[in-house]
């Protein structure tokens, strides 16, 4: 199964699919909307706390369920089911932020926050699913197909979604708030439908020993114990997890808290937008294009060439 164009590109469409939502929602209306409509009435101090409040939440929840995530992915044979329930369980959370009305922040809040727990969720066994659909030589390129379809995927869903909220007379709503609210059923819906290649067309292989739920658990967070217990003697890997903590948490703060951050600014919303609807298009001819430059000087050289690029410019 492995290198099959099938598999490859069935497990490439996930990323095409959960993009929407980090593109439409974490990144892009819900930190707009929730300001100016379900925290309506409060600074921008307040708006910003909660938003980060409402990240938090999510990461925290991830952050505490990875260790049993991550050992049901190493030692039984739920890869796909857990996929379709975290994915289902972002998509359905997003398309509910409709219902909820002008100033219900906790709520918008909770249901953000479960999103994000289904998009990280899955996004735990989308990763642990690699190995079986690319050879150790493809790896590298499948992963940079995937990243590059969520750019383009997500972004030409953003694009619907950004002339919706710019002019939503012509989608038939009668303003930009009902537009946007339209947009989360939309990702929602974009999201399920392009998960279900990868349930159909993937196979997950069984381990030599399958276990039930609570053994994988079991095993898996003996085996997590024993090695936090080992990082004295594991200082590389110590150092690598601290690293990436820092890096990725970086990048995701980044991410998620831009536009909100730019609106405190007094920068146009609409500015904004239209900005990040820009970035999806460039970045997916540049994460081709990286990942051949990656692969020319190696994907250690090529990651620090990018912090530091990124450190410069943020300076």
């Amino acid at each position: 199964m492995q290198d099959s164009k099938r598999s490859i590109l069935a497990w490439a469409c996930y990323d095409w699919a959960n993009s929407a939502f980090a593109t439409t929602v974490m990144a892009g209306f819900f930190p707009v909307f929730f300001s100016a409509y379900w925290a309506v009435g409060a600074s921008s101090e307040q708006g910003t706390f909660y938003l980060g409040v409402a990240n938090s939440l999510g990461s925290l929840i991830v952050a505490l369920l990875a260790p049993f995530l991550g050992a049901i992915a190493d030692w039984g044979s739920y890869k796909k089911r857990l996929l379709a329930f975290f994915a289902l369980l972002g998509s359905v959370m997003t398309a509910s932020l409709y219902v909820l009305q002008m100033g219900n922040w906790p709520m918008a809040v909770l249901f953000y926050s479960l999103a994000v727990v289904g998009f990280s969720g899955a996004n735990t066994f989308y990763d642990a699913l690699l190995p079986f659909v690319a050879s150790e030589k493809k790896v590298d390129y499948v992963s940079s197909l995937g990243y590059s379809l969520g750019y383009i995927g997500g972004g030409l869903l953003f694009l619907v979604n950004v002339l919706m909220y710019l002019n939503p007379s012509w989608f038939g709503f009668s303003s930009q708030e009902s537009a946007i609210k339209a947009c989360f059923v939309i990702v929602g819906i974009w999201w399920t439908a392009f998960t279900l290649p990868l349930l159909f067309l993937v196979k997950e292989e069984k381990p030599l020993e399958p276990m039930g739920v609570r053994q994988a658990v079991k095993k898996g967070l003996g085996i997590t114990i024993n090695t936090v217990r080992s990082f004295r003697q594991l200082k590389t890997i110590a150092l690598f997890l601290a690293a990436y903590w820092l890096y990725i948490d970086g990048v995701d703060t980044i991410i998620r808290m831009a536009v909100n951050y730019g609106t405190s600014l007094n920068f146009p919303s609409e500015s904004l937008i239209i900005a990040l609807l820009i970035t999806q298009f460039v970045a997916f001819p540049s994460a081709l294009l990286y990942s051949a430059f990656g692969n020319r000087i190696g994907v250690k050289k090529a990651l620090q060439v990018a912090i530091g690029a990124y450190t410069t410019h943020v300076l």
